[in-house]
C-alpha cells in the first residue's frame, strides 16, 4: 500500500509545482474525480487490485482532509 504513494507524482506537472494553499482534489489528474471514480471500481476488482484501490482511496482521503484544515 505504501506504492500508492507514486500517485503523487503528478504534483511535477502542476504550475507550480508546490503550492501550500492548493487543495489537490480534482486539481491534479490522478486526484481528479473520474480517478477516483476508477479507484472505488478497483476495490470491487480481486487482488491485488482490491489492495491498491483502497490504498489509492485512503491517500485521496487524507489529501482531502488536507484540503479541509486549508479552507
Amino acid at each position: 500500500m505504501l506504492l500508492t504513494m507514486i500517485v503523487d507524482l503528478d504534483h511535477l506537472f502542476a504550475n507550480p509545482i508546490y503550492q501550500a494553499d492548493r487543495c489537490s482534489i480534482n486539481f491534479h489528474p490522478l486526484h481528479s474525480y473520474y480517478a477516483i471514480s476508477v479507484y472505488i471500481i478497483m476495490i470491487f476488482i480481486r487482488k491485488p487490485f482490491n489492495i491498491i484501490g483502497i490504498g489509492l482511496l485512503l491517500h485521496m482521503l487524507t489529501d482531502f482532509f488536507d484540503c479541509l484544515m486549508h479552507n
